[in-house]
């Protein structure tokens, strides 16, 4: 958590030097966001599918509909981030890409440990 967030400080420093830090960084992350908020309605479908029976306390207002356009509409926004900010949208993608890895390794690290 503490390297996350020097590194996190060292980003909006070196933004702050440049007049397209910020952007940039918008640009990197779109994608990103997009695509976990897509990620979050799909798992809406998937938990309501696995688990039918499990009691809800909220529910979701226009179920399917609603969630199913929030689906789409996440979907073009990641289409459209990826497309028209092409190379700085896929540096974001594949630095979520390494971190995904190198979560795996990690997880695979400390179950190797325990056994």
């Amino acid at each position: 958590m503490l390297v996350q967030g020097v590194i996190a400080l060292a980003l909006v420093a070196f933004g702050a030097f440049y007049n397209t830090g910020f952007k940039r960084a918008g640009r990197v992350s779109l994608p990103v966001f997009w695509g976990f908020f897509m990620l979050v309605g799909i798992a809406l479908f998937v938990l309501r599918a696995k688990e039918p029976d499990v009691p809800r306390s909220f529910r979701v207002p226009g179920y399917p509909v609603v969630p199913a356009v929030f689906v789409l509409m996440c979907a073009y926004l990641l289409y459209s981030s990826l497309a028209y900010h092409r190379t700085h949208a896929f540096v974001g993608v594949a630095v979520l890409a390494v971190g995904a890895i190198v979560m795996l390794i990690g997880a695979r690290g400390r179950r190797g440990g325990a056994a």
